[in-house]
């Protein structure tokens, strides 16, 4: 939940006046590396784009009650509904690039897929997606170590006024790390927000769960308490996880053959080096994987 409110007010909240410097700099690259109908028809396209503009690019994104607040009155591009399952209106064997950057973590697994093999539809031959979400890895080593620095959103999340604006039962500071570990993937079964399953998972319960079931099957344990219709209602929160191996999996099942560790911006894509607009949010703790048709 934490991250995705980030990602939405803060990781893309348009562009600054450096950011369209960047743009009109950088569109000699798009003219180099692609042809003037992609550019055209702006076949480049950022899946859970938020207010993310680029001239070039086409936002894909769901109009929900949580953009009320945020882009609703200025959001152009195509609106879809991951969890609708459907086939995102765009054509096949077409698509440059697509890049989706911490949004899959939102949606349940059958979603997921679903974007994976609309994205290998779309995607032209040689075309890449790139992928950017929470590294649970990561998460869950902190977690063990009891790195309180490595979720260094705690602070951002501690006075009254932001902590209430989040929709949580007390100050994030005040939680211990075993919660905010599980909030971090699998919200509605954490005890951190006031919305959420009806059954929620104490310190000693998520502390016996790793103990006696394999990391993979533990996790899946805790998003299994996560129920579509409540995330609909909060978007921001998390209920889903990703190591290498399942993200290598699920992209597999798409289609894709050429499947590769990248790292913050690292991309095999001139394009998406480009940190004005690409890999922005939150560095630290994400993994990021490519794909290409």
């Amino acid at each position: 939940m934490i991250n995705g409110m980030i990602k939405k007010i803060f990781g893309a909240v348009g562009l600054t006046v450096g950011r369209k410097i960047a743009v009109d700099y950088k569109l000699w690259l798009y003219k180099k590396l692609y042809s003037e109908e992609s550019i055209r028809k702006k076949r480049f396209y950022n899946i859970g784009a938020g207010a993310f503009y680029h001239p070039c690019w086409t936002n894909i994104d769901h109009l929900s009650r949580w953009y009320e607040m945020n882009i609703a009155n200025t959001f152009k591009g195509i609106d879809y509904d991951l969890f609708s399952l459907e086939s995102i209106p765009v054509e096949s064997d077409a698509a440059e690039i697509i890049y989706t950057s911490h949004t899959i973590e939102h949606v349940n697994n059958e979603a997921v897929q679903n974007l994976f093999n609309e994205s290998f539809r779309m995607l032209k031959k040689g075309g890449i997606i790139r992928i950017v979400t929470p590294d649970i890895d990561l998460s869950y080593r902190a977690y063990k170590e009891n790195d309180r620095d490595f979720y260094y959103w705690i602070d951002w999340y501690s006075s009254d006024k932001d902590y209430k604006r989040v929709n949580i039962r007390q100050p994030l500071n005040k939680e211990t790390t075993a919660q905010i570990f599980l909030e971090d993937f699998a919200s509605q079964a954490s005890e951190i927000p006031l919305h959420g399953s009806e059954k929620r998972l104490s310190d000693e319960e998520i502390k016996k769960l790793f103990e006696e079931k394999s990391f993979e099957e533990a996790l899946d344990y805790c998003i299994s308490f996560c129920r579509v219709d409540v995330q609909k209602q909060h978007p921001e929160n998390h209920l889903n996880w990703f190591t290498e191996k399942k993200l290598r999996q699920m992209l597999e099942k798409a289609g894709f053959k050429i499947i590769y560790r990248s790292a913050y911006g690292q991309s095999h894509s001139p394009a998406l080096r480009d940190l004005n607009f690409f890999d922005c949010t939150m560095p630290p703790v994400s993994m990021y994987m490519e794909a290409k048709k």
